[in-house]
C-alpha cells in the first residue's frame, strides 16, 4: 500500500482491580486492564504511544481523545505533508485522510473493496507483531501488578521506549519473542462505529482511490 507510514491499534495491558472505579477498567473478558494505543512502522518500532484509558473504553473513543488525533486534526499538513497515512482496523471507521480503515462489510462489498480489505488487513499485521514483540520481551505487561496505579501508564510507555532501544541492536530471538507474545495481544474494538460525525467525502474518497489503484496494480 503506497503511502502507508504506520499501523495503529489498541492493546490491553491487564492489571489488578483498582480500588477506585474498578468497573471502568473491566473488559469484555472480565479482567481489568489499561489500554495502550500505538502506531508502529514496518520495522516494528513505535512511532506514537498513548496509554491510560481504562479497558472498558473502545479503541475509537481512545483514538478520538488521544494527542495523536487532536494534534493531527489541528494541522494535518504538519504530520502528513505528502499525503501519507496510517491504517487501522474496522474500529477506526469512518476513515480519515490520514487514517484509513477497511470498508464495513454488510454483505454488499464489491470485489475491489474486498481485495482492498484483504490487503489492508495483511499490511496492518505489523502492529500485532509489534505488540507481540513488546509482550514477548517485557512479560510483566501480560499482567502489570503495581501498587501505585498512577504510575502504570508511565511504566507502559517506558517499556515502549525500551522496546525501540532494543530494536536498535541485533536480536537473534526477535521471532521467538513475537511468537511468545502474540497470544497476549488483544484489545477492545468497541461498538462505537457511526456514533461520531463522518469525516466527510475526503477520507472515503481517498480510500476509494487507494482501492482502485491496488486493483489496477
Amino acid at each position: 500500500m503506497a503511502g502507508v507510514i504506520g499501523a495503529i491499534d489498541g492493546c490491553y495491558v491487564p492489571i489488578d482491580a483498582p480500588q477506585v472505579d474498578a468497573q471502568y477498567y473491566r473488559t469484555r473478558k472480565c479482567e481489568y486492564a489499561i489500554t495502550l494505543q500505538a502506531v508502529c512502522d514496518p520495522e516494528l518500532r513505535f512511532t506514537d504511544v498513548f496509554a491510560g484509558y481504562p479497558g472498558s473504553v473502545g479503541d475509537l473513543r481512545v483514538f478520538r481523545n488521544s494527542p495523536l488525533y487532536r494534534d493531527t486534526e489541528a494541522n494535518v499538513q504538519n504530520f502528513f505533508p505528502n499525503g501519507e497515512y496510517i491504517i487501522g482496523d474496522k474500529a477506526y471507521n469512518p476513515p480519515l485522510p490520514w487514517c484509513i480503515s477497511p470498508y464495513k462489510n454488510i454483505g454488499h462489498l464489491t470485489a475491489i473493496q474486498i481485495s482492498f480489505n484483504t490487503i489492508l488487513s495483511k499490511t496492518r499485521q505489523t502492529i500485532e507483531r509489534t505488540f507481540g514483540l513488546l509482550k514477548g520481551r517485557f512479560r510483566r505487561l501480560r499482567h502489570l501488578s503495581m501498587v501505585c496505579y498512577e504510575e502504570i501508564p508511565d511504566t507502559i510507555l517506558a517499556c515502549c521506549v525500551l522496546h525501540n532501544i532494543c530494536l536498535q541492536q541485533e536480536d537473534d530471538f526477535l521471532e521467538l519473542y513475537i511468537e511468545e507474545g502474540l497470544p497476549f495481544v488483544y484489545g477492545n474494538e468497541g461498538d462505537e462505529i457511526g456514533q461520531y460525525e463522518p469525516a466527510g467525502e475526503t477520507g472515503g474518497a481517498k480510500r476509494d482511490r487507494l482501492a482502485a489503484a491496488l486493483a489496477n496494480h
